[in-house]
């Protein structure tokens, strides 16, 4: 009997005996693992077993990142101008809201272009000051083009150009996970903040320990870090800070078939002790 002739006979079976809601399951599993384990080659996603190159740590600083970067986000503000945001969008603004601060001054860490003081300013419902950070000039340069009303500034997360306790809100935007030294840069987090620390899409696991890949972040070879959500929130505790509130952000499902557990991403609200 031929394969095709087989696989027809397995079938025939299966719709025998097999409730038809289970076979409908069972080919939606498939074909969202499928398309899981496509992005996660697409991306070169591969566990680093032993310390990253320099150049990783770099990876996001090219001007060219930055354009990639914007290109990508461009359509994804449009679509939330138009009355239909991302999750991750809407995570953030419930998070900054929950904090209750009146009129904070907002530094955020790995601003990227900026975008996310417009996510606030859309979805938060709150007036607030803004202050970009990032360690790309490419990044700052883009920000500046993009919302020239806004402030932004150089610099690294582990040693950032501010003054311990300068602002009412720390956010983290989705940069931890892209930060080696990410037990330094929660510190610094802390540092900077009087009043609270937000650390937006945080990837996390429970089963294993936290862990480095290597991946491509629009066609750069680049550092990402899940992290055990329990030595996540040590961390966080050793710091100084207090967890309030976790809000769910867009899962990192493309990371399944690598680190074989899901990998939800979560943004966490913790005020300063």
């Amino acid at each position: 009997m031929s394969r095709a002739a087989y696989e027809r006979v397995l079938r025939g079976v299966a719709r025998r005996v097999v409730p038809a809601g289970l076979r409908r399951a069972v080919r939606e599993r498939w074909r969202v693992a499928s398309g899981e384990h496509a992005l996660a080659a697409a991306l070169g996603c591969e566990v680093l077993s032993a310390a990253p190159p320099v150049a990783l740590q770099r990876g996001w600083r090219g001007r060219e990142v930055a354009e990639r970067q914007q290109e990508a986000i461009a359509p994804l503000l449009e679509r939330m101008r138009a009355g239909q945001p991302r999750q991750d969008f809407l995570a953030l603004a419930e998070a900054v809201r929950s904090t209750g601060a009146a009129d904070p001054l907002v530094v955020e860490v790995g601003c990227g272009s900026g975008w996310n003081a417009e996510v606030l300013s859309r979805l938060a419902g709150l007036s607030f000051r803004y202050l970009g950070v990032d360690y790309s000039a490419g990044m700052v340069g883009m920000g500046r083009r993009c919302y020239p009303s806004e402030r932004f500034a150089v610099g690294d997360a582990t040693a950032l150009p501010l003054r311990d306790g300068s602002c009412d809100i720390l956010l983290s935007g989705t940069v931890l996970m892209h930060v080696l030294d990410y037990a330094q840069a929660i510190r610094e987090s802390r540092r900077v903040s009087r009043g609270w620390c937000i650390f937006h899409t945080v990837p996390v696991v429970r089963r294993r320990s936290t862990t480095v890949l290597r991946k491509l972040a629009y066609g750069s070879p680049v550092v990402e870090v899940v992290f055990n959500e329990r030595h996540f929130l040590g961390l966080v505790a050793a710091s100084g800070l207090r967890l309030r509130r976790v809000v769910e952000s867009i899962p990192h499902d493309y990371l399944r078939p690598v680190l074989r557990e899901p990998v939800p991403a979560r943004t966490y609200v913790c005020e300063v002790a």
